[in-house]
């Protein structure tokens, strides 16, 4: 016996938390592992994952896998060889 399609209207819509960190929309498409970024950027991939787990590089936590936005990795590559790099 089929049922009414009313019967599932005491469901409410998904909640989404505030909480959760929202990547820009036109960066889901071309999100990076950390090894994919560490071969990218030249980077070694233990500072992307460190930097991830301490909340200073911007990522996106999907169940066990860790995805990187390009761009944020392009800037934590930038400040990591200017840091890097002696003064002259």
């Amino acid at each position: 016996m089929q049922t009414e399609s009313g019967d599932h209207e005491e469901f409410g819509h998904p909640v989404v938390s505030d909480d959760e960190q929202v990547l820009d929309e036109d960066t889901h498409g071309a999100l990076l592992t950390p090894a994919q970024a560490a071969t990218r950027f030249q980077i070694p991939e233990y500072l992307l994952r460190k930097s991830c787990a301490e909340g200073r590089l911007e990522h996106l936590r999907v169940v066990t896998a860790l995805l990187i936005p390009p761009g944020a990795v392009a800037a934590f590559a930038r400040a990591w060889r200017a840091k890097k790099r002696p003064n002259s």
